[in-house]
């Protein structure tokens, strides 16, 4: 059996607003710039994916280093290469001890909805670039089936191309 290198393509949009408290909603949940300044302050920077059926399952791709940022309407380009350290669960992990890499807004929806989002992936991102050119979703392979990427509404486990 051959092995192939897996990435993650995680759906963003920038241009939603997001509920991070009862009667307070902000883009930055969205927003990969925002993301890009946390990171570049802290040295790390939590974004999160909601798991498939909304399930409460561990994650099973503990070997996803590489991922992608797909910016959906009305842009629709694969514009980010993110590094990540590791995806969990929020509820495995000690919010106290990686809390510098919690943004605001991200905290505040934790604190308020923590029911709801104990369960969702916890990715720690390390480093974001630039996808230069950006990438079409066509351009990516399913790694489950070797199709191309017709759409991708939370995330999409892809063959790593390699582009960075």
């Amino acid at each position: 059996m051959s092995y192939i290198n897996k990435a993650i393509i995680v759906a963003a949009n920038p241009f939603q607003d997001y509920p991070v408290a009862p009667g307070r909603y902000v883009r930055e949940l969205g927003d990969v710039e925002f993301h890009r300044r946390h990171l570049d302050l802290h040295g790390g920077v939590f974004w999160d994916i909601v798991p498939m059926g909304r399930r409460d399952l561990p994650w099973k791709h503990p070997d996803i280093n590489s991922g992608y940022i797909y910016i959906s309407k009305p842009i629709g380009k694969v514009e980010y290469w993110v590094k990540i350290e590791y995806i969990k669960r929020w509820k495995e992990l000690n919010l106290n001890e990686v809390k510098e890499y919690i943004p605001e807004p991200r905290l505040s929806y934790l604190q308020h909805y923590w029911d709801e989002g104990k369960i969702y992936y916890a990715i720690l991102i390390r480093k974001i670039r630039d996808l230069k050119p950006e990438r079409e979703l066509r351009d990516f392979r399913l790694a489950t089936n070797n199709e191309s990427v017709r759409r991708v509404q939370n995330y999409a486990m892809v063959v790593d191309p390699g582009w960075r």
